[in-house]
Formats: C-alpha cells, structure tokens, sequence
C-alpha cells in the first residue's frame, strides 16, 4: 500500500492547525463538558447548558465570555420579571399576557440601542420561556428560574473553561489588530485624498477604503467589550479603548464630512490658497503610522507637530464670496481631523505607556445627546408585540395546538432577532431549521437508543457538533449554525432517565414551521416588511425630516421639546441612507431592476451626502450672526430655502420626478442671488458693524447653503437613474 501524497500530508496539516478546526473541537468539547457535570450533579434540563454553549462559543476567549456574561445578565432579568409578573398577576390572564408582550416588545426596541443587545435579546424571549416552564399554577417558578441561571452559567464557564485551555484565542490581539488596520485603512483615505486635492486623478479605490474602515470601526465596540474581559491590561485602560473606538469614528465622519465638500474646491488653488496643505498632509500620514507603531508595542519616533496651515488671507480678495465659504469651511473641516488625530495620538500613547504621563481618565467628557424616538426599531418592537399576541390566541383557542411551552418562546427569540436584520427574509430560515431538524432527529431516532452510557453518549454529541461547527464555520454562516446547534440540543433533549418519541421529533420540526409561518404574516400586517414598501417609506421620511431641518425653530415649544422634535429628525436624516441601502439590496435582483450594478450604491452615497450637508448647516445655524447680515440676507434665504423644500417634497412623492438639469439651474439662480446680496450686504454695511468672527460665520453659513443645494441636485440626478417602477414589481 503506497504512502499518501506529499501534497495530502499538508493539505491535511493544514487543516489540523486551521482555527475552522480548532473552533470546532473547543465547542464540541464544551458541550460534551457541560452535559457531563450537568447530568453528574442531577439537574434537570442540562440542554439549556449545552444551547449556552451553542449560542456563545465565539472565536475568542474573550468574546465568548462577554457574551456569556450578557446571556447570564439578560437570564437573570428575565427570571426577575417571570417573578414579579407571577406576583403582581396570578389570577389575571390577559393583563399577564399584555405584560409580557410589552415586555417582550420593549427588549426588542432596545436591543439595537448598544454592542450589548445580547443582553436584551435573552431577556426578551427567556422570559416567556420561563413562565411556561414553571407550569399552569407557576408553583415552581422560582426553582425553574434558579435552575435556568445554574445551566446557563454552568455551559459559559464549560466552553470558558475548554476556551482557555485548548488553542486559545484572546481577543485583546484581534482588538489591537483591527484598531491597527482601521488607522492604517484611515491613513490611506488621507493620503488618497490630499492626493486628489493635489491635482492627481480620482482612481476610485477610496470607496473600497471607506467600506473596509466603516464595517472595522463598526465592530471596534464589540471587540472592546470583549477584550476587556480576557485582559487585565485591558480592563485597567478600558475607557481608554472605549475613547479610542469612539475617536476612530468620529474621526472617519470627519473624513466623509470633508470628502464631500471637494467638488466645491475643485476650480481653487488650494496650494496658494493653504500653503501648510502639503505639511498638514505628511503630517497626518505621520501620525496614523506612528499610532499603528505604538499598538505594536514600537514608541512613535516623534510627537506631533503643530502645523500652520491657515488659509492665506491676502489670496482671498481674488475669490467669490462662495469660493471663499468653501474653503472656510474645508479649513474647518481640516482643522477637526488635525484635532481628532492628536487626541487619538494622545489615547495611543497612554495606553502603551508612551505618553509622558499615564492616564486612564478620557481627554474630554463624552457629549450626551437628547433621547429620540427611533421609528424602524419601534416597527420592529410592534411586529414582535403581534406575533406573540397571535401565537397566544392560537394556543389559547386553537385545540390540540403543537407544543405551546415551546412555540412562543420560539416566536419571541425569532422575532427578537429578525429585529436585528429585519430585511433578511423569514424563508432564508426554513433551510438550515429543517436541515438541522432532520440532522437532529435523526441522531435522536436511530443513534441514541443503542448508546448506554455516558461515554458513548459524549462521544456521538462530540462528533455532532463538530461536524455542524466544521460545515458552517464562515463568519457568514454564524447564524445557520446557531440555529442548527440549538435545534441539534433542542431536539435530542438529553437527560438522565432519556425517552424517545418519533412524534415529539415531528411537533417539534412542525412548531417551528408554524412559528416562521405566524412571524411570515406578521412581516406583512399590522407593518409591512416588504422591501419595496420600506424603501418607499423611508425615502419619504428621510425627504420630510430635511424639510423639517430647514425649517425655522418653532417658537411655539418649549425649548426641551424642540430640541427632541429636531434631534429626532437629525437622526432620521443621518440614520436613512445607510437603512435604504441595505433594504435595496434586499429586493431580489435589486441591480438589474433599478436599471445597473452602480446605481443604487451612487444613491445610498448622495443621501449621506445630502444627509451629512443638512447636519452641518443645522450646526452652523447655531453660530453668532450678525444682525446686519441677517436681516440682508433675509429674503434670499427664504427664497434659497423654499425652494429647497419645494423639491424634496416632490422627491418626498416620486423620487423620479426631478429633472437634475432643472434642478441645478434654478438652485444656481438662488444661489447666485444670494451671493449677489450678501455683496450688498457687507459692501452696505457700517465699518465695524460685523466683527472678523461673525464675518466668517457668515461664510461658512454661505457654503453650507452651497453645499446643501448641490448635494440635493446630487441626490436627484441619481434618483432620476433608477428605474423605480422596476423596483415596484418585485415581489
């Protein structure tokens, strides 16, 4: 018999040593763990251990405890509430039940407000499934809620335990790994675009930066929270990290929020106009190379530097009033990067001990903002709310329903997380539960009764979960096999005096069917998930909230309750665009509908623009005006600003129904009018009756008005090429 190839001996080592592999044993060895010590000690129901360890074994030490953590905390929140309902509503059916859908409702909403909506997710949807667990008389309660919280903190310390003993993975190396890339994903967009402003061509290679660093810096949070619960360096710095995750974003919206305002700098000579550019350019790529140095444990090879790029005051004269607000308004822009920049340096540097003095406190407190309603969350909270009240009429008046106990729980946990992804349709969950059922009920039929003891027991739960972990082992796949490995435990139901039954294998394939049915009719009614009515829905909120920016406070209110009406509306402005993107790539075929592969992503981008435009003119509306140049400037805004309104409530209604060209002819004629007037203005204006500061607010005010007018005909000219009847007839 001949020896395998040279080639298989390596293909097969390096699978061995892959972390597909070595995920897949620490999980499968965890479970086997858990139900041992589970059954060894007596305890009922050890398959709630093993869904602990199916539904938190992540990649790193960890993220698998963060996560653990929060499942114990939203346990115990929920146990909490199955108590306190119990006590406040033992005789009362239907107020326990309205209860316990609003509250059920009220974690969904939350789940999305913070990196931690495990937390709200296992509150959300444990919570009935306690209450049904304690029985009709809810006389166990508190034994089935103690019970609960022992099993599932007996499946995170098992997978904990295996995790840090078997390959492990900490997560504070994969944090520091990301934050590095997501500096030197920055550095590049700088260098790339003080390259374009430098006269070079556009090669369009920055959309690619500006996605790989928004999806990093998105994920900053999450491996944050995970890498101080592994790392005692970590946690004695943690709001260090907290600042620096917070930094990186603020400091990638600023890029954005400068990106946008090139096409105004295009005709100007930005080398004579800023001389110091080119310095404040290799000085910024200085700083990024440096702090990507530092979280390498390299000391920066020099501080930073203050560099004197103030635009040149006498090239001014030269320039039109709106040539000059733009780049006012860049050298702002530019000068908020410089900033963000040094205090990143700066949190780099306490945290690797490069700083002249360590510090763990935040350089400046972090602004709180005004509670704000948000609207897509609420839509998610009131379908979750009708599908537990369905499924409660259903057990209730429908005979010989399939398993109640198990059912709602089912709904609420699904409903809770379709909550996070509410695009994704409820049919891409039927293949993997029918698939993992099947799996399952085949392992419980024809395997189980021929093993009889617990060596062979763990052995065929270890190669189980393996194989599972082993085929669904892409980051893509992690909710396939989540749901997989839940109905792998689910359905085998191991314990010490183990029954089978080949019907309770079909109820319980046939719940979830059902289930996935009753939350199918909920995405339709009483609120419509379906893509194309979304979509719709959220143009035409995204177009009325830049109305309601432009228009003057409402003296009326009360200041509180002004300050929350426009927050809420700066929020659907700048949340918007990236929601109607992810749902228009929902609708199937979405780039041949809308008429080409590039014209959806040139949307989503000008409705950030326009959106990122509207909240920079809402900010520069709170600087000091002069009154001279207010009461000149009148009449023109108002006109400027009707007519901004007048066409996004036309685009409110049909989104094709602007011609660009139109557009952009009569936004010039206001624009250029209000140039003319703001020239009478400060030509009329009594010598030293408008100071240098509000001279400058002024044309920075001006610019955003600019600004504003060409990112509308921007968001217009992309609208008019899409073929929205094409994306109306989808299904």
């Amino acid at each position: 018999m001949s020896a395998a190839p040279p080639d298989a001996w390596q293909e097969l080592r390096a699978l061995l040593g892959s972390e597909r592999f070595r995920q897949s044993v620490r999980v499968a060895l965890a479970m086997v763990l858990a139900y041992y010590v589970g059954m060894a000690m007596g305890w009922e129901r050890p398959h709630w251990a093993g869904l602990a360890v199916a539904l938190c074994s992540l990649g790193t030490v960890g993220g698998s405890l963060r996560k653990g953590l929060l499942r114990i905390n939203g346990t115990f929140l929920a146990g909490a509430m199955t108590l306190l309902l119990l006590a406040l509503f033992p005789q009362d059916r239907w107020l326990y039940l309205f209860v316990t859908a609003t509250f059920v409702a009220f974690c969904t909403y939350m789940m999305s407000h913070s990196s931690r909506w495990y937390f709200w997710s296992i509150a959300g949807y444990v919570m009935p499934l306690l209450a049904l667990a304690s029985g009709a008389s809810g006389a166990n309660a508190f034994e089935t809620v103690v019970l609960r919280l022992q099993q599932t903190t007996l499946g995170v310390v098992a997978f904990t335990v295996v995790a840090s003993l078997v390959w492990p993975q900490r997560a504070a190396p994969t944090m520091t790994k990301a934050v590095s890339e997501v500096a030197d994903l920055q550095r590049r967009l700088l260098a790339h675009h003080f390259g374009v402003l430098a006269g070079k061509r556009d090669d369009g290679v920055d959309s690619k930066y500006r996605a790989q660093a928004s999806g990093a810096i998105a994920g900053l949070p999450t491996l944050v929270d995970g890498a101080e619960v592994d790392s005692f360096e970590v946690w004695e710095k943690r709001h260090l990290w907290r600042r620096c995750a917070a930094d990186f974003a603020a400091l990638n919206e600023a890029i954005e929020h400068w990106r946008h305002g090139f096409p105004e700098l295009q005709e100007l000579d930005l080398q004579r106009l800023i001389p110091g550019l080119p310095a404040l350019g290799a000085e910024l790529d200085a700083r990024l190379a440096s702090m990507a140095a530092m979280l390498a444990g390299k000391p920066p090879q020099a501080q930073p530097r203050d560099i004197v790029f103030a635009i040149d005051e006498s090239a001014l004269d030269s320039l039109a009033r709106f040539d000059r607000a733009a780049l006012m308004l860049a050298s702002d822009r530019l000068r908020k990067i410089e900033q963000l920049t040094r205090v990143l340096f700066d949190t780099l540097a306490n945290i690797g001990g490069f700083a002249a003095s360590a510090s763990n406190e935040l350089a400046t407190p972090a602004s709180t903002r005004p509670w704000t309603i948000d609207r897509d969350r609420l839509a998610s909270a009131v379908a979750t709310f009708a599908a537990l009240w369905a499924i409660f009429l259903l057990c209730i008046y429908v005979p010989d329903f399939p398993m109640p106990a198990g059912v709602i729980p089912v709904v609420a946990a699904v409903s809770i997380n379709i909550a996070l992804m509410p695009w994704v349709p409820v049919v891409k969950l039927v293949p993997p539960i029918v698939g993992g059922g099947a799996f399952a009920g085949a392992f419980y039929i024809l395997l189980m009764p021929s093993l009889h003891n617990f060596a062979g027991l763990g052995l065929g739960i270890f190669a189980a979960v393996f194989l599972i972990c082993f085929v669904f082992s892409r980051p893509e796949q992690g909710m396939a096999r989540s749901l997989v490995l839940a109905q792998f435990v689910m359905v085998i139901l191991v314990s010490n005096q183990q029954t089978y039954d080949f019907v309770y294998v079909l109820n319980f394939n046939l719940m979830w069917l059902l289930a996935l049915g009753l939350i199918w009719v909920t995405s339709w009614f009483p609120i419509s998930f379906v893509p194309k009515r979304v979509i719709a829905k959220q143009l035409h909120r995204y177009m009325k909230s830049c109305d309601q920016l432009l228009s003057p406070p409402r003296s009326h209110l009360i200041k509180k309750l002004e300050l929350m009406r426009r927050e809420y509306h700066m929020h659907e402005v700048t949340k918007l665009p990236a929601r109607i993107g992810r749902w228009m790539a929902a609708v199937p075929d979405a780039a041949k509908l809308a008429g080409g592969d590039d014209r959806i992503p040139a949307l989503v981008n000008n409705l950030q623009a326009l959106a990122d435009r509207m909240c920079e003119l809402a900010e520069l509306r709170k600087a000091p005006q002069s009154e001279v140049i207010v009461r000149g400037l009148h009449d023109g805004v108002q006109a400027w600003r009707r007519g901004i309104q007048d066409a996004l409530r036309r685009l409110a209604v049909d989104p094709a129904s602007l011609d660009s060209t139109v557009l952009r002819s009569q936004l010039r004629a206001m624009v250029e009018a209000l140039e003319a007037r703001i020239e009478d203005t400060l030509d009329a204006a009594p010598e030293g009756s408008i100071s240098r500061h509000e001279g400058g607010n002024a044309y920075r005010l001006l610019g955003a008005y600019r600004g504003v007018s060409r990112a509308l005909i921007n968001v217009a000219s992309s609208a008019g090429r899409i073929s929205w009847d094409g994306l109306r007839i989808c299904p």
